[in-house]
């Protein structure tokens, strides 16, 4: 109410300037007025014009003092409420229309001394926060105030809150009288700009050393572009990319090399994943491993970093997908060659074990080639006298069908190589009744070599003696 009666008695006043304004002023008479003007009757005055109003309807200011005061009222009013943005900007207003611009109230210049003393004496960002509240409350009392908006900005930055900078620079953006800008905003403006931009590559760099993905790789260097900010490289990344390089030099004296700067280059990417460069090369010793999707891929990346060479990155991005096509049809040729190889070598291998099956068996027709002859007939001029050994429902068995034979063979046995039987009977020209043969198959099955041990009538060993067979062949 008392602001309302305080715009009442200011449109009165300048109500009734302006009527005065346009009054003409006359001296009075200097002798009193004759009979005659005295029986005439009083003229009645002239009538006013109305007072000029502005386009909205108010009075217009006609003096600096009337515009004062209206400053004056307005500015009492923000002060009760400082949170009102829009009363803020009619302040404002009012402020830059006068001319001289209204001087700076007693009180936001003591606010301002404080707050500079404050900033000065500051060490922690507690202390710039002081500051910066100080600088504050002098724009509160003088909102036309650009340079306490400012100072608020600078003790803002120092105390790193990133809110209360934007919001200073905005105001003092506000009350800055065109012209007046020095570029100091500006500099304090990138100054926010690149804390705002390290505090969100911190932030996605803790995301990305979980998750190394390609997508994080590109976020990355989305900010990095957007913010034309080209982050400091980290000396251990330099370290890997430097070493990189180095083993890319020296790759065609020694074998393994190219692998081995694929890997350093990778290295060097997880912690500076914006660097361009690094993807650039990254591709070329890919490219020389033979890994040409990840070649592409690592392109992809480098032309985020660097849109100017769309071109010639993305034709190079197409000869990749080439060589990648070829590389997998020689591989795709490769692998049906190697397995023909391997089909080709399983059909000798079975070949091979059935000639081993067939050849490699006791089975057969076997003449005895034991010198000096003691116990077996036949020889091998006489097949007609040659020990038969076959297998039959799982059972071997030795026959010979020599006229005159006087022993027989019994306790047949096979077990892997060898062979064992006994060889019973009577012969007068060897009176041992009992032989016991072992037999072993020669590597290439055409010999059986063996040892018989004969015991006398008590079975009793009385000796032993070799013995030779050899395969009659068809």
């Amino acid at each position: 109410m008392k602001i309302k009666s305080i715009r009442i008695s200011l449109f009165v006043f300048l109500l009734t300037a302006a009527i005065a304004a346009q009054t003409p002023q006359t001296p009075a008479p200097s002798t009193k007025p004759s009979a005659k003007q005295a029986a005439k009757p009083a003229a009645k005055p002239a009538a006013k014009p109305p007072a000029k109003r502005s386009a909205a309807g108010q009075p217009q200011i006609s003096s600096a003092a009337a515009a004062q005061k209206l400053l004056d009222a307005d500015l009492v009013e923000f002060q009760s409420k400082p949170e009102d943005a829009a009363l803020r900007q009619k302040v404002i207003a009012q402020a830059k229309s006068m001319d001289p611009e209204p001087a700076i109230p007693q009180p936001a210049q003591d606010s301002f001394s404080q707050a500079t003393a404050q900033l000065q004496a500051a060490t922690r960002p507690d202390d710039f926060k002081a500051a910066a509240k100080l600088f504050e409350q002098a724009a509160t009392q003088a909102p036309w105030y650009a340079d306490a908006d400012y100072f608020a900005g600078v003790a803002y930055n120092r105390a790193g809150d990133f809110d209360g900078i934007r919001r200073s620079l905005e105001l003092y953006q506000a009350a800055v009288h065109p012209g007046d800008e020095s570029g100091k905003a500006q500099e304090l403006q990138r100054d926010l700009d690149r804390q705002q931009f390290e505090r969100q590559l911190a932030e996605m760099m803790q995301k990305f050393s979980a998750d190394p993905s390609d997508a994080a790789r590109a976020e990355i260097i989305k900010l990095v572009q957007a913010a034309k900010i080209q982050p400091d490289t980290p000396e251990v990344a330099r370290g890997h990319y430097v070493t990189a390089v180095a083993l890319m030099n020296a790759a065609d004296d020694n074998t393994g090399y190219e692998q081995r700067a694929v890997n350093e280059f990778k290295a060097a990417l997880l912690t500076a994943p914006w660097w361009g460069e690094a993807y650039k090369r990254l591709s070329a010793a890919q490219t020389a491993v033979g890994q040409f999707a990840d070649a592409g891929a690592s392109l992809n990346l480098y032309l985020l970093t660097q849109p100017s060479d769309a071109r010639a990155i993305q034709d190079e991005i197409y000869s990749l997908k080439v060589a990648e096509l070829k590389a997998e049809d020689d591989q795709a040729k490769q692998q049906a060659e190697d397995q023909r190889k391997k089909q080709m070598l399983e059909q000798q291998q079975k070949e091979q074990t059935t000639v081993k099956s067939e050849v490699f068996t006791f089975e057969g027709d076997w003449y005895d080639a034991s010198s000096p002859k003691q116990y077996f007939v036949g020889g091998k001029d006489e097949p007609g006298c040659d020990y038969e050994i076959r297998k039959k429902g799982g059972h071997w068995s030795i026959s010979n069908h020599c006229p005159g034979l006087k022993r027989s063979i019994d306790r047949l046995e096979v077990q892997g190589g060898q062979l064992s039987f006994r060889l019973t009977g009577h012969d007068s020209a060897f009176p041992y009744s009992e032989v016991d043969v072992t037999f072993a198959l020669s590597p290439d099955g055409q010999k059986l070599d063996g040892r018989g041990n004969y015991y006398d009538k008590e079975n009793f060993a009385a000796g032993y003696y070799s013995v030779l067979w050899v395969r009659r062949q068809p």
